[in-house]
Formats: C-alpha cells, sequence, structure tokens
C-alpha cells in the first residue's frame, strides 16, 4: 500500500494488512468537528465515521481515549488528508477494544437508539446546509462535548418527572440554543429577508425554512415543541404547554414522560431528515 507512511505494530493486523489498525491523538478529529463540509456522525462513544463530500472512513475509540482506524482505509484517502493523520499519530497501543472493532471485525452491529439518530441527523443536516450555502446553521462542538451527549441519549431512561425534565433541558441546550444566530441573520440578510429585531434560534430557522428554502411542511415544528417543554421544565406555567405538546405527538397520558420524549425524538429525527432530503 502506497502514500504516507504510518507508525503502527504490524502484528496487530488482520489477513493481509488492511486490517491493521493505526494509533491517533483524538485531536487528529477537531479539524473534522469544526469543518463546513465535513461530517462526523457517532454510533456511540466507541464508533464513529467521517463523512467527506466523496467518501467516508470509520473510525474507533479504545480505553485510552486513542482514536483508531484502518491502515487500508488510511491510504485510500487523499494524501493531503493522510498528511493530517500522521502529524497525529502515535506509537501502536496494542488495544482495539470498542465498538468500532465489534462491528467491523466481530459483525456485532445494532440499530442506533432514536436519542443519538437525532443528533447524528443534525450533524448530517448541518454539514449538507453548510455544503450548499457556505455557513453552518449550528454551531460546531468539541470532541469532549459529542462523545458526552452520545453517551448521554445511547439509553434513555425516564422513570419520574425529574428525569423528563432532565433530558429536556439537555435537549434544548444541545439543539436549540446551539443555533448560530449571527450567521443565520447574515444569511437571511443575504437572501433580502429582513428579521426582526430580537429574533434568535428557532424564529430564525423558521424564516430561514420558508421564507428561502420554501418549506411548506413546517418542518421547524418539534424543535419549538421541544422549546416548549423546556419552558414548561423550567417555569411555574402550569400544564398547558406539556398538554399541548403531548397532543400534538399524539400521546394522552401526560405521565407518560418516556413516550412523550421518545416520540419527541422521532419527530425531529424525521424533520431533520426531510430537511436534509429536500433542501441539502
Amino acid at each position: 500500500m502506497g502514500g504516507i507512511a504510518f507508525d503502527f505494530d504490524p502484528k496487530e493486523g488482520l489477513g493481509d494488512g488492511f486490517l491493521t489498525p493505526v494509533y491517533f491523538d483524538s485531536e487528529v478529529l477537531v479539524k473534522h468537528l469544526y469543518s463546513k463540509t465535513i461530517a462526523v456522525e457517532f454510533a456511540s462513544e466507541t464508533y464513529g465515521t467521517i463523512y467527506w463530500p466523496d467518501r467516508y472512513m470509520s473510525f474507533g475509540i479504545n480505553s485510552k481515549g486513542a482514536v483508531i482506524a484502518w491502515l487500508g482505509d488510511l491510504k485510500e484517502i487523499p494524501v493531503a488528508e493522510q498528511h493530517h493523520w500522521r502529524e497525529y499519530n502515535i506509537p501502536a497501543q496494542h488495544d482495539m477494544r470498542s465498538e468500532f472493532f465489534d462491528a467491523q471485525i466481530n459483525a456485532q452491529f445494532t440499530e442506533h437508539p432514536v436519542g443519538i439518530q437525532v443528533i447524528n441527523a443534525l450533524e448530517e443536516w448541518n454539514t449538507a446546509f453548510a455544503r450548499k450555502n457556505g455557513i453552518e446553521i449550528y454551531k460546531p462542538k468539541a470532541f469532549k462535548d459529542r462523545i458526552e451527549a452520545v453517551r448521554r441519549y445511547r439509553r434513555i431512561i425516564i422513570k419520574s418527572e425529574d428525569d423528563f425534565i432532565r433530558f429536556v433541558s439537555e435537549l434544548n441546550e444541545i439543539i436549540n440554543e446551539n443555533v448560530d444566530n449571527d450567521q443565520i441573520r447574515k444569511f437571511l440578510k443575504s437572501n433580502n429577508v429582513a428579521p426582526k429585531d430580537g429574533s434568535k434560534g428557532n424564529k430564525l430557522l423558521e424564516m430561514t425554512y420558508r421564507d428561502v428554502l420554501g418549506d411548506t411542511k413546517n418542518l421547524i415544528a418539534p424543535f419549538f415543541w421541544l422549546y416548549d417543554l423546556r419552558l414548561w421544565a423550567d417555569h411555574e406555567m402550569g400544564d398547558d404547554k406539556l398538554k399541548d405538546v403531548a397532543a400534538k405527538l399524539g400521546i394522552a397520558d401526560l405521565k407518560d414522560f418516556e413516550a412523550i420524549f421518545t416520540k419527541l425524538l422521532e419527530k425531529l429525527r424525521d424533520s431533520l431528515a426531510d430537511l436534509k432530503a429536500t433542501y441539502g
């Protein structure tokens, strides 16, 4: 295999050498996490995939926090990208244990939980929008924050109203409070749409989707529902907002918090997928 020479232990290789693990400092991912044209998805806290416009490469994260990629995959990415990875190459750690290894070698595949599906769908839509329009509508997240979000939403257990409130507040912070208001205002103005003074977050996205992209399905709606639940959770305003959102989600039992949150996640995921498919 040609290209850049990486530091690895050939004794760890499987088969013809393609599946030889190469280890990297986790800083190698920073460039990709902050790129407007590259999407990074996490199936779990130890298994992810980088999506360039014309290719993709999966990677693992071992118990020491090192990033693992197959030598064969590394040799197939452009040389300039290989140089980037070589800069963060570290000596072999002889520790491939990760869901990356389980999936790629042991063929242990599991469907991503709906919470992780939402986080990845958000990343996909943000990247698709940026590739087409030159700006990201959500601010990029640091590596540790992305991993923590995946860890948090890998298994959602809601046994009480307090659990529900905590998950709603955290999800609202991950999504609604991470909107890049300044960039969207500039984008709207460049498209001859004048946002009202003080408009931010979902209000700006609503204008973007409706007035610039031409959305007629009100795909922003689930994001407003999440925000309404956040208001219900944080303020003594009675249960009107909870009742309203539950009704829109088709949930009759206001105490079935797990059903409400799961259905909301499904609506968010589907809306993001629809946005990417239609306008990405």
